[in-house]
Formats: C-alpha cells, sequence, structure tokens
C-alpha cells in the first residue's frame, strides 16, 4: 500500500516567492529554485523578522550599515 500523498493549494505567488500550503499541513515558501518547509507559527515569525530587517535597511538609506552583532537567539 503506497502512503498518501499530500496535496499543495497555493497562497501566494509574487515575482521572486511562492508560498502553499500542504494538506498534511506543512507551509512551503519557495523562493527561486529553493524551497522551505515551515509549519504556520514559523512562518509567522519569519515574516516580523524579515519586516524588521525591512525597517532596518529603510533607516539606514542615507546611513552607512551598522555591523552587525551576533545572537545567541539564532543558530545556523
Amino acid at each position: 500500500m503506497s502512503p498518501p500523498t499530500c496535496c499543495r493549494t497555493l497562497l501566494a505567488r509574487g515575482p521572486s516567492a511562492e508560498v502553499a500550503r500542504c494538506s498534511c499541513g506543512h507551509i512551503h515558501l519557495s523562493l527561486g529554485p529553493m524551497t522551505i518547509r515551515l509549519d504556520a507559527d514559523t512562518l509567522h515569525a519569519t515574516w516580523h523578522t524579515m519586516g524588521d530587517a525591512l525597517r532596518a535597511l529603510s533607516g539606514m538609506a542615507e546611513k552607512e550599515a551598522a555591523p552587525v552583532t551576533p545572537s545567541s537567539e539564532w543558530k545556523q
């Protein structure tokens, strides 16, 4: 017996990214050739982090970028 296959529903698509929800509950964030599989809470947290980065970038429009201090919270 073969395992059930998942079915994706497209949630959003833009020029550089696509977001789909899988029937198994995962969110698939595709950026070019790369797809990251996340749960909904992680996608939400990532959205806030990206927003913080965009606000920081817009605040640096006329300033030099300040060096980033490594944080112990995020691990690669």
